[in-house]
């Protein structure tokens, strides 16, 4: 006879990925904008139109425009390692924080930063996505092997 083992659904891991999973990339982008707006205003002695000037063309940097998702990819991976760990049919509690931390960054988006609900927002959220969905599993697979 094969013994199982008796384990409940993780939902405290589960909530607290999909958590980070949304907050940090968010962190580190505002950071990264906040710090780059004090060198700047140091450099030009605080003169407002330069460091408005400088903050404008950091936002249409292609680096900039990359960087959550760059960030969003390799916190996914991290934490779809650590869920594997935890359990071991992973998919499901996996798939469960990608979703609720997707459900988390469309609130933000709409709430917090004023998104507008148009086709370009769309396109980011299916970007975000297809990135949770597949950087978590890939990350629990790695931590499978």
């Amino acid at each position: 006879m094969i013994a199982q083992r008796n384990q409940a659904f993780p939902w405290g891991a589960v909530i607290w990925s999909s958590i980070l999973m949304a907050l940090i990339p968010i962190g580190i982008a505002f950071a990264v904008s906040v710090g780059y707006g004090v060198i700047v205003g140091f450099q030009t002695r605080g003169d407002p139109e330069a460091i408005n000037a400088a903050i404008v063309a950091l936002g249409s940097a292609a680096w900039y425009l990359a960087l959550p998702r760059v960030l969003l990819a390799i916190v996914a991976f991290w934490r779809g390692m650590r869920l594997a760990r935890l359990v071991t049919p992973f998919v499901l509690p996996v798939v469960s924080a990608a979703l609720l931390a997707l459900i988390l960054l469309v609130v933000l988006a709409i709430t917090v930063f004023n998104a507008p609900l148009n086709g370009e927002t769309a396109i980011f959220i299916a970007v975000d996505a297809v990135i949770l969905l597949a950087c978590s599993l890939a990350g629990a697979r790695v931590a499978q092997r």
